[in-house]
């Protein structure tokens, strides 16, 4: 048998899910008339949201039984039998092969956690989207140069508009955001420059992740700035003017 930390999750759902056994509930998926059987106890462990519905006063508390409706951007089958994997086994793996693609799975996976308010998915997916834009850069990229969008070649439009849906300072949204980083130092006409002005809040998050790097630059004392305002030139991560 396919190690359950190995499979996809299309094969995990239909091969290693049903050996598990104990108090369960049954989740129904429309239009796509799914149905799976979950561990009740895992599922609502993590999810308040969902702990609520199977042991409130709601309806889906005495059929033990729930129907979610797909939407485009967060509860679709994909999505739900990744984080099922996930509850199990605490691994998400996607066979997915573009890059592209396969960061909108993953922004999928994180807008449902963050529909059921599963907070401990956060870091992971965050990570997870992390590794993927790491292990593919801009294809002109190399040992000795960057291309200034080294980050974000595979990222698109859509991926900032789902970003943009999760709360403020989401560690998937902090990623998305630190990708820009490189772009938005080096070049003002990096990938997106344009794009950014329609999502002024994602715009506020990449100053946000800007300046923390700029509190990493080293040496500390080698680099200046003119202030705008004063016209004074100031150290970067000082407070004493020049």
């Amino acid at each position: 048998m396919t190690n359950a930390s190995d499979a996809s999750a299309e094969h995990f759902v239909a091969n290693i899910l049903p050996l598990y056994q104990g108090p369960s509930v049954k989740l129904r998926v429309q239009p796509s008339n799914k149905e799976y059987i979950i561990s009740k106890s895992l599922l609502c462990a993590e999810s308040p949201v969902f702990s609520n519905m199977f042991n409130g006063k709601f309806l889906e508390s005495q059929q033990q039984t729930a129907t979610l409706e797909e939407t485009d951007d967060d509860v679709s089958v994909r999505s739900l039998e990744a984080l099922f994997q996930w509850l199990y086994r605490h691994t998400v793996r996607f066979e997915i092969e573009d890059p592209g693609e396969h960061i909108s799975a993953a922004l999928e996976l994180a807008r449902l956690a963050d529909k059921y308010d599963i907070v401990s998915l956060e870091t992971t997916m965050a990570q997870y989207i992390k590794n993927i834009l790491k292990s593919n850069p801009h294809p002109q990229s190399h040992n000795y140069w960057r291309h200034v969008d080294s980050n974000t070649y595979y990222l698109t439009h859509d991926h900032i508009a789902s970003a943009t849906l999760l709360p403020r300072e989401h560690p998937v949204r902090s990623v998305l955001a630190a990708a820009f980083v490189e772009g938005f130092l080096r070049s003002p006409d990096h990938k997106f420059s344009k794009e950014i002005d329609a999502y002024p809040s994602f715009g506020a998050d990449i100053l946000q992740e800007t300046r923390l790097v700029l509190h990493r630059v080293k040496p500390l004392r080698a680099a200046t700035f003119e202030d705008p305002i004063s016209g004074k030139r100031s150290e970067l991560n000082s407070d004493v003017f020049m």
